[in-house]
């Protein structure tokens, strides 16, 4: 009789300790699922998704039906060469490929503000393969993630903008 009774005290301690552990397994499961859901964004969330955003809006709130894509994006360096000219680097992505170009042109870099970059064109500078095979379309700046922008007065960096092409 002692036998059936360890027995049957063994299946009953291992029945609650199995009740026990269920939920501490469903609380594991449960942390590693929202730890995934909790993975730091990427740089493209981080900055292309919300430049991209901004491009949508800016381009619903004011109708600039002159413009088509694709989109370049990517960060723009002015840098003030004499007292009327300014060069303009350029370096980021069309179409999943990488894309540069450097041109100088009229412009003053002390007191530019993101909002005066906006709708600055770029004459020529349309890159091989992005719009057309040949390129050297207009461009037009559209956004400029202000957040990632700065002016020391003889140079600009704009972390973060939007360029798309000027339709004629």
């Amino acid at each position: 009789m002692r036998f059936e009774s360890d027995e049957m005290h063994r299946k009953t301690r291992e029945s609650e300790e199995a009740r026990w552990r269920k939920p501490a397994d469903d609380l594991k499961r449960q942390d590693q699922s929202s730890a995934a859901a909790k993975k730091p964004r990427t740089w493209l969330s981080r900055v292309i998704q919300p430049a991209l955003a901004v491009l949508l809006l800016s381009l619903a709130a004011e109708g600039q039906a002159g413009l088509s894509g694709p989109a370049l994006v990517g960060a723009l360096s002015i840098r003030q060469v004499d007292t009327t000219n300014a060069t303009f680097d350029f370096i980021g992505m069309c179409k999943g490929t990488s894309e540069s170009f450097s041109t100088t042109l009229p412009f003053t870099v002390s007191g530019a503000t993101p909002a005066s970059l906006e709708d600055f064109r770029l004459p020529g500078q349309g890159p091989l393969g992005c719009l057309s095979p040949q390129g050297g379309e207009e461009l037009m700046v559209v956004t400029v993630v202000t957040p990632l922008f700065s002016n020391n007065g003889d140079r600009i960096t704009a972390g973060q903008v939007v360029i798309l092409y000027v339709v004629p």
